[in-house]
C-alpha cells in the first residue's frame, strides 16, 4: 500500500463531534486513526456506550475513494467531458487511476445532486466542455472568483432552463447582465478604501428590525447538496468555493456565483424616496455607493433565488 500523505487526512473527522451518533452522549475522546486506501480518518470513542465511530454523514463512510475525488469526477462529466476524459483528468489532478465503470457508478449514486445532466447534451451542442464555465477574477479589495454557466444563460434566453416553465424568457436580461459584468462593473467603486459601510455585508440595516425577523428553515436540493459537500472539506474558505463550483456545474438552477452588485447615488436616492428609508448616511460633498457580492444566484420555480 502506498504511503498516504498528511494532506490525505479528512479534516472533518478531526473536529470534536457534537455527540455520539449511537447514543447521543457528549462524552467523547479521540481513539487513534484509521488508514483507508486513499485517506486517513480520525476515530472517536464514546465513553458512555463504549463504541468507536468516525464523524460525518453517510456519504463519507465506507468509501474506497475520498468524496473530493468523486466530486471532481461528477463535475468534469456534467460540464461535458466523456467518461474516458473524466477518468484521465481525475488521474492528472489526483495521481490516482479510476476506471470509467467506477465513475459511471458515481454518476448513478449521486444523480439526485446533478440535475443539470438532463440538459448536458444540449449544453454541449452550444459550448464545448472546456468553455462551459466562464471564470473571471475580480480584484475588489480581495479576490472574488466570479463565474457563470454559459449554456444555462443560453437556456434562460430561450426559456428552456426550467422544464416546467418552457417558453418563460423573462430572465433573458439577467443573462445579458451576467455576461457583461466584466465590462460594466464599476470596479473602482468596490476598491474604495476607508468606507466599510459601502459594503452591504458590513453596513447595519437601520431601516429593518432584524431582531424580530422570522427565519424559516427549509429543506431543498441546495441544503441537501451542502450537507453532502461541506463535510468533505476542512478549510472554511475552500468549503465555500467547493460548494459554489459544484452547484454551478452540476445543478440545473445555479447560473452564477460571486456576482458583484452595486448601487450608485442615484439608485440609493431613488430607493430611499420610494420606501422612506435611509440606506446609507449622507456625507457632504461625497456621492454614496453600496457594493456587495452574491454568493450563489439561482433561477428556480419562476423566481430569482439568492443563496448566501
Amino acid at each position: 500500500m502506498p504511503v498516504i500523505p498528511k494532506s490525505a487526512r479528512v479534516p472533518l473527522t478531526a473536529k470534536q463531534p457534537e455527540a455520539c451518533p449511537h447514543c447521543g452522549s457528549h462524552s467523547l475522546t479521540r481513539r487513534g486513526t484509521r488508514k483507508k486506501k486513499l485517506e486517513i480518518v480520525q476515530l472517536w470513542h464514546c465513553n458512555s456506550c463504549k463504541r468507536a465511530f468516525t464523524p460525518g454523514p453517510a456519504a463519507l463512510r465506507n468509501k474506497t475513494y475520498p468524496l473530493r475525488m468523486i466530486l471532481l469526477a461528477l463535475t468534469d462529466y456534467d460540464i461535458g467531458f466523456t467518461l474516458e476524459q473524466t477518468a484521465a483528468r481525475l488521474k492528472k489532478k489526483t495521481n490516482r487511476s479510476v476506471s470509467a465503470s467506477t465513475i459511471t457508478s458515481w454518476l448513478e449514486q449521486y444523480k439526485a445532486h446533478c440535475s443539470y445532466r438532463r440538459l448536458r447534451s444540449q449544453g454541449l451542442a452550444r459550448f464545448p466542455a472546456n468553455q462551459t464555465i466562464h471564470r473571471i477574477k475580480l480584484y475588489h479589495r480581495q479576490i472574488y472568483s466570479y463565474a457563470y454557466h454559459r449554456p444555462k444563460l443560453d437556456f434562460l434566453r430561450a426559456g428552456v432552463l426550467d422544464d416546467k416553465r418552457k417558453g418563460d424568457a423573462r430572465f433573458a436580461p439577467l443573462a445579458d447582465f451576467l455576461e457583461r459584468v466584466a465590462t460594466d462593473c464599476p470596479h473602482e467603486l468596490f476598491s474604495r478604501v476607508g468606507d466599510s459601510k459601502a459594503r452591504a455585508s458590513q453596513a447595519a440595516a437601520t431601516f429593518a428590525d432584524t431582531v424580530h425577523a422570522i427565519v424559516n428553515v427549509r429543506e431543498n436540493a441546495a441544503t441537501h447538496t451542502a450537507a453532502l459537500i461541506i463535510p468533505a472539506v476542512g478549510n472554511n474558505k475552500l468549503r465555500h468555493e467547493t460548494l459554489q463550483r459544484f452547484m454551478l456545474a452540476n445543478d440545473s438552477v445555479t447560473v452564477a456565483v460571486e456576482i458583484p452588485i452595486w448601487l450608485r447615488e442615484p439608485d440609493i436616492a431613488a430607493l430611499e424616496a420610494r420606501w422612506g428609508i435611509e440606506l446609507a448616511p449622507k456625507v457632504p460633498g461625497q456621492e454614496r455607493g453600496i457594493t456587495g457580492h452574491i454568493d450563489i444566484l439561482q433561477i428556480r420555480n419562476g423566481a430569482v433565488s439568492i443563496l448566501t
